[in-house]
């Protein structure tokens, strides 16, 4: 009896061993994935033009149009320079809402943008910054009355 005593203690042993030896069993392995993350695009500044003040005539005078330049994006967009111009049609006449003055030359105007508000730089998204375009008009020794009244297209162009 005192052998199976001693059979049975070995066997407790034995298997204690072993469950306390299979808590410090494991195995290694590595492994990896690959996702995707989504960058959004940029939608391009919002530039809008109040009503002009001042008024310039052949030689003299400036007539300024105060922009808004917003970032319609969610994150910050940069910008570096801003110009300013009187746009031509095909013939280098000036348009009004689009539309030719005959005879009143783009050439004969200088737009010139001011200093923003804000940078230049990064602009937050949905921030935005103003700017106040001078127009003048200059003399060009000829008739020039083609322009008179007229209310020339100004475009400010952030990049």
């Amino acid at each position: 009896m005192h052998k199976k005593k001693l059979v049975a203690a070995g066997l407790v042993a034995a298997l204690t061993l072993g469950i306390a030896g299979a808590a410090f069993a494991y195995f290694t392995a590595t492994g990896s994935g690959t996702g995707n993350a989504t960058t959004g695009t940029a939608t391009p500044w919002t530039v809008t033009a109040a009503p002009a003040t001042g008024m310039m005539f052949p030689g003299g005078g400036v007539s300024t149009v105060p922009f808004t330049v917003t970032n319609p994006n969610a994150g910050a967009l940069t910008y570096t320079t801003l110009t300013a111009a009187v746009p031509a049609d095909t013939d280098g006449n000036i348009t009004s809402g689009g539309a030719p003055v005959v005879g009143c030359l783009a050439s004969w105007f200088t737009a010139v943008a001011g200093t923003p508000s804000v940078g230049p730089g990064s602009i937050a998204g949905g921030g935005s910054f103003t700017v106040a375009v001078a127009v003048m008009m200059g003399d060009s020794g000829t008739n020039q009355d083609p322009c008179q009244g007229a209310t020339p297209d100004v475009t400010l162009t952030v990049s």
